[in-house]
Formats: structure tokens, C-alpha cells, sequence
């Protein structure tokens, strides 16, 4: 089938690597027909309502919606109600008679003034075919999706719950720290791990647990481990907070207690001397000092990712300079993505893929 997937728009690229690499993660087979603003088209090997689409939507963070695709037109009415008109609605519908019809405009767009007139004249044409408007609880709902110069005729598959990510926002947890990766970002590099379900996903330097929690969401074991006993504590209570099963330890990330090979991935967030974090971890607080012994945290803390990494598996790692790719060079590890994300003003953060060779 082919899928319509519109995209949050929070960020340029990772979005779409989330996509293909959970795709990739469930064993969907896919080819890439289009890329239109924030609109991604695939034609996807997975039926309708199966179990494996539903769990491609769980596992999405930076995605709004996922769509059927039935069409596409230019933006003129009768292009328009043309497609719907031959559209095989009866093998969208299947058993339900019920439905209804939304629009939504990814940019504006002045050829539809009056959105009522041009959802009232799509109803009398789906309506044509046997079926009845039930605005409160359809059967199926088709979505018009417009874009500055195509329109895309879809049957929604499902709406992704933000409310999962406002529920889990660092204040809502029992223990909170400032600059703290949020949910939905957090959710959205546990995807490009590529982790499965069952598998094991390691955090070395877990925090207050927001990857981790992240993480146990789309089905992975969890081992959590950090330096500070606060971090270890605080991570526990958030976990215990959303039921959450996982494995949390108070352990230095150059010498981790694991064995090696032994983790199916690897997803981070390297600590870089932040006020709220530097009490306690043994990074210094002079600034020069800081910086060396960084340096150094980093380079022995990804030769132990390495380690414990199973060949072939991923590590994603986020830190605040794009140096980490140049820092690991030579220690077995294939580049597989890069993508950067502006915080605020004086901080952007860094992700890297990584790969086991």
C-alpha cells in the first residue's frame, strides 16, 4: 500500500530518518515515491490495520500523521472530484458504510477560500456511493492534504498521540534536571538505532532516564547505568513512575559491567560539564580543565560502547560538538548518519550514527 506520511516539521532531516530506519527496525519493505514539503510518500509491503503498521505508528516521535494514499491531483475542483470519483472507496471502507471528510492545507493556499464548500462538495461525492456522513464517530475519515501545487486524496490510518510525549515532558517526572533532552527527540533517537523489540538498548550515561525511558516505550530491555548515585536514584524513581521494567546501575562508562557484544544498541547523551551536572561526576569546573577531561571521558567511553556493541549493531550518540565522528575514527566504527538541532541560542546539539563493523 502506499503510505502518506506527514511530518511533525520540528526539524529538517530527522523526521524522515526515523522513518526508514524504524521501517527498516520492523522488517517493512518500502520504496520512497515522493517527498513533498512534509508530506513523505512510500509504497510500503504491509497491509492496512496490521499488526506491523500499528507498531510503525507507536514508534514514531516526530511524525504527526499516516495516511493511505488514494490519489493525487493538481488543485482545480474537477482534478479534484474527479479522483475521488474513481477512487475504489469500497476497498478503503471495507464493512464500515461511515465516514467523514477533513482538509488540511500544509500551506496556504488561495484557491480554497471556503474550506465548507469544498468539503461539503467531496461529502455529496463520497456520499454518491453509498455511504453516510457520521462527523463523530466514522467508520473511515478521508483527508485532503494540500501542498502548495498538489493535493493528496488519503484515508487517515492514524493519528500519533502527542499526549504520550506532554505526559512524559522532563517536569512532569518525579526527578527533573535542566537540559534534558525532550520526549519526543529522545523517542526519535532510540528509532534511529534501529532497536527491535526484546533487544537490548544500552544508555552509559543515563541522567534522570529519559532515553531509557524512551527506549523501554517501543518494546526494548533497558540498562541504564551513570557515574552519579543521585542520577541512578532519580532515573529509578522516573522509571518506577511510568511502570516501566529496566536495569539501572551505578557504573563509570569506561568500564562498563557488561560483557562484550553483549548490547543491541548503544543510544547517548554525552555529558559536556552543564551546571547541573558537573556537582559530583568528576568533571572540573575550571573551563580549560574541563574540556581535556572531556576529551578524554569521550574517547574511553566510545572504545567501551564499542566493545559492548554486538557487530553490525548501532550506537547513537549526541553530544554538543560535531567532532565525534573525527574522536572515533579508527576504533571500528562506520559512520552511518549526522543531523544537528538547535536548542536555543548557545547550544546546538550534535547526533551521530554509528555501526559496529
Amino acid at each position: 500500500m502506499q503510505l502518506a506520511v506527514e511530518f511533525s516539521g520540528e526539524h529538517e532531516t530527522l523526521p524522515r530518518a526515523e522513518l526508514l530506519a524504524s521501517l527498516d527496525a520492523l522488517h517493512i519493505r518500502y520504496t520512497i515515491k515522493s517527498i513533498t514539503g512534509r508530506i513523505f510518500v512510500i509504497d510500503a509491503h504491509v497491509a492496512p490495520e496490521s499488526v506491523k503498521l500499528l507498531e510503525l505508528v507507536r514508534r514514531l516521535g516526530m511524525t504527526h500523521q499516516v495516511y493511505e494514499l488514494l490519489g493525487r491531483c493538481g488543485l482545480q475542483d474537477r482534478e479534484l472530484l474527479s479522483l475521488v470519483e474513481s477512487a475504489d472507496l469500497e476497498a478503503v471502507m471495507g464493512v464500515g458504510r461511515t465516514f467523514a471528510v477533513c482538509v488540511h492545507f500544509m500551506e496556504q493556499n488561495r484557491l480554497y477560500p471556503d474550506r465548507q464548500a469544498l468539503l461539503r462538495a467531496v461529502g455529496e461525492c463520497i456520499a454518491r456511493k453509498g455511504y453516510t456522513v457520521d462527523l463523530k464517530r466514522p467508520d473511515k475519515t478521508f483527508v485532503l492534504l494540500f501542498t502548495a501545487e498538489d493535493c493528496f486524496f488519503c484515508a487517515r490510518v492514524c493519528r500519533i498521540d502527542k499526549r504520550q510525549f506532554g505526559d512524559k515532558r522532563p517536569h512532569a517526572r518525579p526527578f527533573f534536571l535542566p537540559g534534558v533532552i525532550m520526549p519526543k527527540v529522545a523517542r526519535a533517537i532510540v528509532n534511529l538505532s534501529g532497536i527491535r523489540a526484546a533487544e537490548c538498548l544500552l544508555d552509559p550515561f543515563c541522567g534522570t532516564g529519559g532515553i531509557v525511558l524512551e527506549g523501554a516505550m517501543v518494546g526494548a530491555w533497558i540498562v541504564g547505568a551513570d557515574i552519579q548515585r543521585k542520577m541512578v536514584y532519580g532515573a529509578q524513581r522516573n522509571m518506577a513512575f511510568f511502570s516501566v521494567p529496566c536495569e539501572l546501575v551505578m557504573s563509570d562508562a569506561r568500564r562498563l559491567p557488561l560483557r562484550s557484544e553483549s548490547v543491541d544498541a548503544v543510544v547517548t547523551d554525552l555529558p559536556y560539564g552543564r551546571a547541573s551536572v558537573v556537582a559530583g561526576s568528576g568533571i572540573p569546573n575550571d573551563k580549560e580543565a574541563r574540556a581535556e577531561y572531556l576529551a578524554r571521558l569521550y574517547e574511553a567511553a566510545m572504545v567501551e560502547i564499542h566493545r559492548v556493541l554486538k557487530p553490525g549493531k548501532r550506537a547513537v550518540v549526541v553530544s554538543n560538538s560535531p567532532s565525534l565522528p573525527a574522536l572515533t575514527r579508527g576504533m571500528g566504527f562506520l559512520l552511518r548518519d549526522e543531523h544537528s538541532y538547535r536548542v536555543h541560542k548557545s547550544l546546538t546539539r550534535y547526533i551521530t550514527v554509528l555501526e559496529k563493523a
